[in-house]
C-alpha cells in the first residue's frame, strides 16, 4: 500500500469543503454588518481614487473568488480534473494569496510613509521587501510547483515546503512596517506628541495586522513544513480574514489622508 493509498481522501475532502463554507460565510456576515459604514464613507469617495478601488479589490475580488471557490473546489475534487487544471489552481491560491497580502502592506506602508515625511530611504526599504515577496513566489512557483504530485483530489496535492521561504518574507515585510511604526511612536514620545492619533491609530492597527498576518503564515508554513494536505484551507481563511481586517484599514485611512 502507498502513502496516497493510505490516506482517507474523501474524508480530507469533505473536513476542506466545511472549512470553505464556513470562511465564506464570515465575509459574507462582514459584509452585512459593515455595508452601512461602506455606503457613508466608501461610495461618495470620487473613482479616481486609489484608495477606493484598493477598497473595493479587498472587498468585492475577495468575494468573487470565494464564489469561484465554491464551484471549483468540487470539480477538482472530483477526480475529472485535468494535471493542467491541477497546476493552474496551484499557481491561482499562490497568487491571489500574494495580491491579497500586498493590498494590506500598500495600506500600511502608506500609513508609515507619511509618519516618516514621505521618505524615500522607507519608501525604498518597503518596496524592495514587497518586490522580494514577489520574486521569491515566482521562483517557488517556477521551481517546484510542478513537482507537485498528481492524485485525483487534486485539492488535496502536498504543497512544497519551499513555500516556507515566502511566508518567511511576508512576516519579515510585516515586521519592518511594525518596526518603524514603533520607531516613530518612540521619537514621537520623547518629542511630546507620540500620543497623536495618527500615531496612536497606526500602531494599534499595525500590531493587530502584524499577529494577524503572521499566525497565518505561521499555520500556512507548518502545513507546507509537515506536507499535509489540509493547507488549501489556510487559503480559503487567508482571503476572508486579510478582507475583513483590511476593510477598517482602509476606512481608518482614507479619515486621515
Amino acid at each position: 500500500m502507498d502513502g496516497h493509498s493510505a490516506i482517507d481522501y474523501p474524508l480530507l475532502a469533505r473536513e476542506v469543503h466545511h472549512h470553505l463554507i464556513s470562511s465564506f460565510a464570515l465575509q459574507l456576515w462582514d459584509i452585512v454588518i459593515t455595508l452601512q459604514s461602506e455606503i457613508q464613507h466608501i461610495w461618495p469617495k470620487p473613482w479616481n481614487s486609489f484608495f477606493k478601488w484598493l477598497y473595493l479589490f479587498l472587498r468585492y475580488f475577495s468575494l468573487a473568488t470565494q464564489i469561484f471557490h465554491q464551484f471549483a473546489v468540487p470539480y477538482l475534487n472530483s477526480g475529472k480534473a485535468s494535471k493542467s487544471s491541477c497546476f493552474s489552481w496551484y499557481v491561482y491560491t499562490a497568487l491571489i494569496a500574494q495580491f491579497q497580502t500586498t493590498a494590506v502592506e500598500i495600506i500600511l506602508a502608506v500609513r508609515v510613509y507619511a509618519l516618516f515625511n514621505r521618505s524615500r530611504r522607507v519608501a525604498v526599504i518597503l518596496g524592495s521587501q514587497m518586490t522580494l515577496e514577489y520574486i521569491i513566489l515566482v521562483i517557488v512557483v517556477g521551481g517546484y510547483f510542478h513537482r507537485i504530485p498528481s492524485i485525483p483530489y487534486c485539492i488535496l496535492s502536498k504543497p512544497p515546503y519551499q513555500i516556507i521561504y515566502h511566508a518567511i518574507a511576508v512576516v519579515a515585510t510585516q515586521s519592518t512596517l511594525l518596526g518603524l511604526a514603533l520607531i516613530k511612536h518612540i521619537l514621537a514620545r520623547r518629542a511630546g506628541w507620540g500620543r497623536a492619533p495618527l500615531v496612536s491609530l497606526l500602531i494599534r492597527d499595525g500590531t493587530a495586522t502584524y499577529f494577524i498576518i503572521c499566525v497565518i503564515f505561521f499555520c500556512i508554513g507548518s502545513f507546507c513544513e509537515l506536507r499535509d494536505e489540509r493547507t488549501v484551507i489556510m487559503f480559503f481563511w487567508l482571503i476572508s480574514i486579510i478582507s475583513s481586517c483590511s476593510i477598517c484599514n482602509v476606512w481608518q485611512l482614507m479619515k486621515n489622508l
